[in-house]
């Protein structure tokens, strides 16, 4: 188990900047982008290098919503898994997919994936995302553990912990306090230790940054997309 800080929220004489943060999370065994400059959005006036297709690494969906299209034909809304991307794709015979079902990316019943974004999902396919985020947390719970094991000071006044729904300055501290030196190996220490559902609170967060590409700093890239 890696060393965590066990500093207070407010310690530091002076203001904490993000980049800061970002690299102590490296230094404790993160993979993350260096700099809140990293974290914006790219200019598209910028041309784009050759590199790998974004899905190339995703191996499972997960069903989202299964929608008929006309004249013919179905399209699913998913979630890729691992880097948790939000996807489309048409569907050569949907009749053993369903909401929550989950595939491989390589089916041939599958079409090329495409992105999709979270304010045109269906409302069915917006009611399952959470859950299904839940269960890709589930899967590689080691990667997604790692906030919580490593999540450090953003400024003087906020900690990382903070980016979590309902988490505030004193709760943050009290973790902070809790997870001392050792830290936590699986969520449900966390769990018992802190009062919080911890793959719940990660999951939320997640959906907050989808919805919200303005979010900063982004969780799904310094955890989930870093290392894809």
């Amino acid at each position: 188990m890696r060393k965590s800080s066990t500093s207070s929220v407010s310690t530091y004489s002076e203001p904490v900047v993000l980049g800061y943060f970002l690299q102590q999370f490296h230094s404790r065994g993160g993979t993350v982008l260096y700099n809140s400059r990293d974290m914006q959005p790219a200019d598209r006036s910028e041309p784009e290098e050759d590199g790998p297709e974004p899905f190339d690494s995703e191996t499972h969906l997960r069903i989202l919503d299964v929608q008929e299209r006309r004249p013919f034909g179905h399209e699913v809304h998913c979630l890729s898994e691992p880097s948790m991307h939000l996807v489309r794709a048409r569907v050569n015979d949907h009749g053993d997919l369903s909401n929550g079902s989950r595939i491989e990316v390589n089916s041939d019943d599958l079409g090329p994936l495409s992105e999709v974004r979270h304010r045109d999902l269906s409302a069915s396919a917006n009611g399952e995302l959470t859950e299904a985020i839940i269960g890709v947390i589930s899967e590689d719970s080691e990667r997604h553990l790692g906030f919580y094991n490593r999540a450090n000071n953003l400024s003087l006044k906020m900690h990382a912990f903070q980016l979590l729904p309902g988490i505030g300055n004193a709760k943050a501290l009290q973790m902070v306090q809790i997870r001392g030196i050792a830290g936590w190996n699986k969520f449900e220490e966390v769990d018992e230790a802190c009062g919080i559902n911890s793959v719940r609170l990660l999951a939320e967060r997640y959906v907050k940054e989808m919805e919200d590409e303005t979010q900063s700093p982004r969780l799904l890239d310094l955890l989930v997309r870093s290392e894809m």
